[in-house]
């Protein structure tokens, strides 16, 4: 289909749509119920579902490799900064690790304008708004939620982009309070049992699927739960009051793990939270129409982004008030502790972004079996960077959650099947 002539493009008004006004579906026409419901049915006639395109698995387990790679360099350099080069700033660390989630989106853009270098700047911002409002419009819960989630001005009609805006900002705030009860617990409890109970999100978030995404679970998913939580409760209550020195640091103020049993209790709460994140980006994010891994990549780095801008735009007050109460002061990082938190920060953009994208590419159980996997690397990297040997309620507490995923998993994609 041929563009619009250079004349064409002048008149155009900056970021307006190609779309003529009848093809444009807005929130006033998705209030539900009597001719809204035709209106959205004709909308989606009108515009037939794309191609759909099948996850390659290599493709997804690469996804995983590395989330799960990313994960444990986060956690790992985040405890040897903060325990033994003795810079625990907690909120800090997830000011800059949550703001960071808008660089994936950045270099994404980069590269396509790189690519369209020859376009008019206009036209291309244009042609990207309209490909990623479209993307949005394929929402179910653009049509079904949009109308009561958005607050709209007298004379004002929401649309796509309002519609993603207000949704993560409501997925900012739950990911900051997971976020938030990491950080913390990572400096009470050790990175091992931190990631064993962040496991515990996959079945939260299996619970939350049932009334967010209508998904049913199995007697065997059921099960799966009940052991899953069996070996969270193993982990944390297993050996909550072992203290372990950092290998080659006889000093006290240099342990991990001292204060286990508040840690494991703050990291229950954060792994809840997690859950809930994984579905509700699923739900209001993640296209309802299939699409190939590459359609459905604009939709997922630009509402990742939007937690980073968020982020960045207003954690910031919050950093300043625990300066001032004394909670949390600020402290420039020495050179060597700044490597560290960049690595850590990587580590950790990279984990979440691709979490994101498995959760789209195949659904928040599957997708938090990252988390899963992780915690045999991160007890492994323990023993190697701070000589801990995991105790034996890690191991068969660990063991006993990769059981209770591998039931769920069966269970999920045996459902699928047979649909």
């Amino acid at each position: 289909m041929d563009g619009p002539k250079p004349a064409e493009q002048q008149s155009q008004p900056f970021l307006a749509s190609e779309r003529s006004s009848e093809d444009d579906i807005e929130l006033s026409q998705l209030d539900g119920g009597g001719p809204d419901d035709q209106t959205t049915q004709a909308h989606y006639e009108q515009h037939p579902t794309p191609p759909q395109g099948k996850t390659s698995p290599w493709l997804v387990a690469a996804a995983l490799l590395l989330t799960v790679l990313g994960f444990t360099v986060n956690t790992e350099a985040t405890a040897y900064f903060e325990n033994v080069l003795g810079w625990k700033k907690p909120f800090a660390t997830l000011y800059l690790l949550h703001s960071s989630l808008a660089l994936p989106w950045l270099c994404h853009v980069a590269y396509l304008r790189w690519r369209d270098r020859h376009t008019d700047y206009r036209v291309w911002v244009r042609d990207y708004n309209n490909q990623l409002r479209g993307s949005i419009s394929t929402i179910d819960a653009f049509a079904t939620d949009g109308p009561r989630l958005i607050l709209k001005g007298p004379g004002r009609v929401g649309g796509p982009m309002d519609f993603l805006a207000t949704a993560m900002a409501i997925v900012t705030i739950v990911l900051t309070m997971s976020g938030v009860s990491w950080f913390v617990s990572l400096s009470l409890t050790t990175p091992a049992d931190l990631t064993a109970i962040y496991n515990c999100s996959t079945f939260f978030a299996a619970v939350f699927s049932i009334p967010l995404l209508k998904e049913r679970l199995g007697r065997l998913t059921l099960g799966a739960v009940a052991l899953s939580i069996i070996g969270t409760f193993v982990i944390a209550y297993g050996d909550t009051t072992a203290e372990h020195p950092v290998k080659g640091d006889n000093d006290a103020g240099s342990k991990v793990g001292t204060s286990r049993l508040l840690g494991n209790l703050v990291a229950c709460a954060g792994a809840v939270a997690f859950g809930l994140y994984e579905v509700l980006f699923k739900k209001w994010a993640c296209s309802s129409r299939p699409m190939s891994p590459q359609a459905t990549l604009p939709l997922t780095l630009a509402a990742s982004a939007l937690t980073g801008i968020y982020t960045f735009a207003t954690l910031w007050v919050v950093l300043l008030l625990l300066h001032i109460f004394g909670i949390e002061t600020f402290v420039l990082p020495s050179p060597q502790v700044a490597l560290w938190i960049a690595v850590s920060v990587l580590g950790g953009c990279v984990s979440i972004t691709l979490l994101v994208v498995l959760v789209i590419w195949t659904g928040p159980i599957f997708g938090s079996f990252a988390n899963v996997l992780s915690v045999f690397f991160v007890a492994l990297a323990d023993w190697l960077v701070f000589g801990l040997d995991p105790s034996l309620a890690t191991y068969a507490g660990g063991a006993l959650i990769t059981v209770g995923f591998g039931m769920l998993a069966w269970d999920t994609f045996k459902g699928n099947a047979t649909h």
